[in-house]
């Protein structure tokens, strides 16, 4: 079944209850935000997040705020993450490691982007972030992936944006905001960030490795862990009608690979894309919603800068936002 008909039949399961949004209008009533939370899985299409086995993400879009016309930047990893948190992929087409990263051998390819990123703007207004990453050793660790081996590392820095910026890594105060995964359930108890990029291990983001127990389940598994993730946060004392989580992919890939036919690969400001993806905006009174706008990763951080009052950057500022789907107050 095409992508089309299968929008039609999950548009009639909603038994009508969505908000459609106009394909490309401009949405101005912006979200104020307390606490945003960015969950990222690995590449999966559109098709594969919604229609694979996947229950959660299901239950998500049915009930909360989809995105049926989003997209990655570019590929591979690292150029969305990048796009998420600094509005450019910087012309990034590799996976490198960052020139600040530990253990790095001589001359070895790197990246070290000279631009502003979220977190000097969230700082700048005297809120905080932090970045929770499955398999990082401890806070602060500037490793290129955690556990080394021929079996495949848990922890990889190309799903770390903040370790490509030398002015947040080489301050310890601010490296030390770079947290595993672990440290996510203690702190949403006591006094959890303003912004949280989220990113469970390679076994649990979608993406795979040699060393995950069931490779024909990564989809299954990336699910349960979203589910653990979206319930905690959710069941914290800060959630409230102020809060948001976003549910999306880096990149999508078409059935045949990316040798394949280039039909949905990008929209909006980066044509050449990273593929169709799933993005759902999950809030505590939103309810049920759609938009059919064109979006991709600068949309996503034109939200959040938006909600927290800050100023667009790069190619965030000509991005069309999510307002749509994020922001609802409660009655």
């Amino acid at each position: 079944m095409s992508t089309s008909g299968r929008l039609t039949r999950f548009g009639v399961a909603l038994c009508g209850l969505l908000i459609v949004a106009t394909a490309g209008a401009k949405n101005d009533s912006r979200p104020a935000f307390d606490h945003v939370f960015v969950v990222v899985l690995e590449n999966r299409s559109f098709d594969d997040a919604l229609f694979g086995p996947t229950p959660f993400i299901r239950e998500l879009a049915r009930t909360q705020g989809l995105a049926t016309w989003y997209f990655g930047v570019a590929h591979p990893s690292l150029p969305n993450y990048l796009a998420m948190i600094a509005g450019d992929d910087f012309d990034i087409r590799d996976n490198a490691p960052s020139c600040l990263a530990s253990g790095l051998a001589k001359d070895a390819p790197c990246h070290a982007p000279v631009h502003e990123t979220l977190a000097d703007q969230l700082e700048a207004r005297g809120l905080t972030w932090a970045f929770y990453g499955g398999g990082l050793p401890e806070p602060g660790s500037l490793v290129v992936e955690a556990p080394h081996g021929p079996a495949g590392a848990l922890y990889a820095q190309k799903h770390n944006p903040f370790a490509y910026f030398r002015q947040i890594v080489g301050n310890s105060a601010r490296r030390a905001r770079i947290k595993p995964l672990d440290a996510l359930a203690p702190d949403l108890a006591t006094a959890p960030p303003n912004f949280a990029l989220i990113v469970p291990d390679q076994c649990e983001d979608g993406h795979g490795l040699a060393a995950c127990p069931d490779q024909t389940d990564l989809a299954g598994r990336s699910d349960a862990a979203l589910r653990r993730i979206v319930t905690m946060i959710r069941g914290a004392k800060h959630w409230s009608d102020r809060s948001a989580i976003f549910v999306t992919f880096d990149e999508g890939l078409p059935p045949q690979g990316l040798a394949g036919a280039p039909r949905h690969m990008g929209c909006c400001s980066d044509a050449s894309g990273g593929h169709h993806i799933a993005t759902i905006v999950v809030s505590k009174c939103g309810g049920p919603r759609r938009s059919a706008a064109e979006l991709d990763h600068y949309s996503l951080l034109a939200t959040i800068e938006d909600g927290f009052g800050l100023p667009r950057l790069g190619k965030a500022a000509s991005a069309v936002t999510m307002a749509d789907l994020a922001g609802r107050e409660c009655p």
